[in-house]
């Protein structure tokens, strides 16, 4: 997976390209309908960055500053010709199927058509942008990912304990030192917090 500051830097590096360079006072956007659906397949364009490794596997053997550059570059670089290639090919060729079934079938007349145009080119763009961010969304199948990442160093402390305790309770040794009052008043916080992370240790012998 990528990490968080290249998807962040992507979206914002897109949002100053879009709205600073590419659009000027003398310049509207081409597409008629609302910039919902542009959104939303944005977001779209950033699941894939997130959910994917994007830099060679090298990369991991160098500086974290050097894997960050690369991977800010390569997420902006994605974002970009997803956006203008993808996106924009897929919208244009929506819109001229709206186009096509509202006025070459006559379902609307022109006039109401023109009045209406964004939120009639809308109904057709918005649920494709949603069907895409849906269906990326369903193959990247981010639970087990994000249970990897973030989950997987809690559990390796939960093991060392596990262990360490586990050899702590076998030595004769340590059952009279400080120690072990230490996991006694770990065993009576237990009695005392809803965390499901609590785990008794040295139980009272019968």
């Amino acid at each position: 997976m990528a990490s968080i500051e290249a998807v962040i830097v992507a979206g914002v590096v897109h949002l100053f390209l879009q709205y600073s360079l590419y659009i000027t006072p003398l310049t509207t956007h081409s597409n008629p309908g609302p910039a919902l659906p542009t959104i939303i397949a944005c977001v779209a364009l950033l699941d894939i960055i997130y959910a994917n490794h994007i830099v060679p596997l090298c990369m991991d053997e160098k500086p974290m500053v050097f894997k960050y550059i690369a991977e800010c570059l390569v997420a902006i670089f994605i974002m970009e010709v997803g956006m203008l290639i993808f996106w924009q090919t897929l919208e244009h060729v929506v819109v001229m199927i709206a186009r096509s079934l509202l006025l070459g079938k006559e379902l609307v007349s022109s006039e109401y058509y023109y009045d209406h145009e964004m939120v009639l080119i809308g109904a057709f763009t918005v649920p494709v942008s949603l069907i895409v961010l849906a269906t990326i969304i369903g193959f990247n199948n981010h639970m087990p990912k994000l249970c990897n990442r973030y989950m997987s160093r809690q559990m390796q402390v939960h093991l060392q304990l596990d262990n360490a305790v586990d050899f702590l309770s076998r030595s004769d040794r340590y059952k009279d030192t400080r120690c072990r009052e230490l996991l006694n008043t770990y065993n009576a916080n237990a009695h005392n917090t809803h965390n499901s992370s609590w785990v008794k240790y040295f139980r009272k012998e019968k």
